[in-house]
């Protein structure tokens, strides 16, 4: 027995030299657990099982245990997992992200044992779970943030916010679609932003999104996904942020866009198409715009852009067309369509796609997305002749060179990411290697084709 022993603690220290210590031990409480702060759960909750001292050294630090984040779950989760995730947090929970739990009691429980619970997602709901999601919403006083991502019904979406006028934040990310339109009752006066992702593509008058707007005039961020757009039948409330995917406009005509709008963004659905002889774009005074995306939208020019941005038509005078006055210049740009006129180009001179209107190429502009428009480096190098202070841009699906990576290295001296991804005529790592020495991180990927390997730069 002895000779056992003697052999059992020289493997220990072999194994365990004597400089090796248990960091736990000798580190100060507040530093380890601002250490132990920055692991997320699952990580936290494997600590636990290094050794009975840190299994209890992280259950007595119930800052640790506020937020129950069941994202990475693999298998289903049990109960007891829960009631002891409280416990540790000692029924202080703040947030909880839900995936793999089967047991409503418990998540009804919880609900009403943690008051400071405001931040509620489901990524995966129980099987059995209906109108018991409208419960545990209830047992939730200060629920502020609401997130769904599976499918739900358009009246399980309603009666969620008709049960909780609280909530601030909801998303719905898969609303299934029914023959009988939604039944939005409130009001809601406390919903600052509200995001719905349809499964089948229907109308907003189905939807009843007037409705939901009329409530909610607090709003400010917007965000709707596979919709049809009457404009005859929305009028949008003083938004900050309206963010439309997918989106397709009865009769190709955008809706009259609030001047409060700060962020816009539209993914067309199709195929929109902006002519001179529609005035849509004229009818939005959009003079704190500061994010401007667009995609899929073609026949694209410079006149285009100086209409959405610069010019509006009056209420009054249908006729006149008006300057916008004090406007604020773009901070982040994205466009992605079909140019009316490539041989204007993008920079090149004042009837260019960029350089019409004021408000863009200025030294407020920090990111620039040109992915899958006609550029080469001939507009790179007619880019940086504008003062720009880029922190960001996509060249993705473009002809850009080497050479344009390194002139953006060279002239830009804020930037800190280039997108270059599926580029075909960069062919090397020198320009690559080159950004990257300049503090630039630089992304080039080619796309795999038939019978050839995925390439990888940078």
């Amino acid at each position: 027995m002895q000779l056992l022993q003697q052999l059992h603690d020289k493997t220990t220290r072999k194994l365990s030299p004597a400089k090796s210590v248990d960091p736990l031990t000798v580190l100060p409480v507040e530093l380890a657990e601002m250490v132990l702060e920055y692991l997320a759960f699952r990580n936290l909750v494997n600590c636990q099982r290094v050794s009975r001292g840190w299994r209890d050294y992280i259950a007595k630090l119930p800052r640790l245990w506020m937020h129950l984040d069941l994202s990475g779950a693999r298998k289903p989760v049990p109960r007891s997992f829960i009631n002891k995730a409280v416990r540790c947090s000692e029924s202080r929970l703040a947030r909880a992200t839900i995936h793999r739990f089967e047991h409503v009691d418990v998540l009804k429980n919880v609900a009403k044992a943690c008051k400071s619970l405001a931040e509620l997602e489901f990524i995966s709901l129980p099987h059995t779970m209906s109108s018991t999601l409208v419960e545990i919403v209830q047992c939730a006083p200060n629920l502020k943030r609401f997130i769904v991502h599976p499918e739900i019904t358009p009246d399980t979406a309603t009666q969620l916010l008709q049960h909780h006028p609280n909530l601030e934040h909801v998303r719905f990310s898969g609303v299934k679609k029914l023959r009988s339109d939604a039944d939005w009752r409130g009001p809601f006066p406390s919903l600052k932003s509200f995001s719905m992702t349809l499964v089948d593509t229907w109308s907003n008058r189905s939807l009843q999104i007037p409705a939901l707007l009329g409530q909610a005039v607090n709003l400010q961020s917007l965000t709707l996904a596979n919709m049809l757009f009457a404009v005859t039948d929305c009028s949008l409330a003083p938004l900050t942020s309206l963010v439309l995917k997918r989106v397709t406009f009865v009769d190709d005509t955008i809706p009259i866009l609030p001047a409060s709008l700060q962020k816009l963004s539209i993914e067309y659905g199709g195929s929109l198409e902006l002519r001179g002889n529609e005035r849509t774009l004229l009818r939005s005074r959009l003079p704190v715009l500061t994010h401007l995306s667009l995609a899929d939208i073609n026949m694209l020019s410079a006149d285009r852009l100086e209409e959405l941005l610069d010019v509006y038509i009056d209420g009054e005078d249908q006729r006149q067309l008006k300057q916008v006055e004090d406007a604020a210049p773009l901070q982040s740009l994205s466009i992605r369509g079909v140019l009316k006129n490539h041989t204007d180009g993008l920079f090149k001179d004042s009837n260019s796609l960029f350089v019409r209107s004021p408000r863009i190429l200025t030294s407020a502009l920090r990111t620039l997305d040109v992915s899958t428009m006609p550029c080469n480096d001939d507009a790179v190098e007619h880019l940086l002749t504008h003062e720009t202070c880029l922190t960001s841009i996509d060249l993705s699906y473009t002809q850009i060179t080497g050479a344009s990576i390194k002139m953006l290295a060279d002239k830009l001296p804020k930037l800190r990411t280039i997108r270059a991804d599926n580029c075909p005529k960069i062919s090397g790592r020198d320009a690559i290697e080159y950004a990257k020495k300049k503090g630039i991180n630089v992304t080039c990927s080619m796309a795999e084709g038939r019978g050839s390997r995925k390439i990888r730069y940078g």
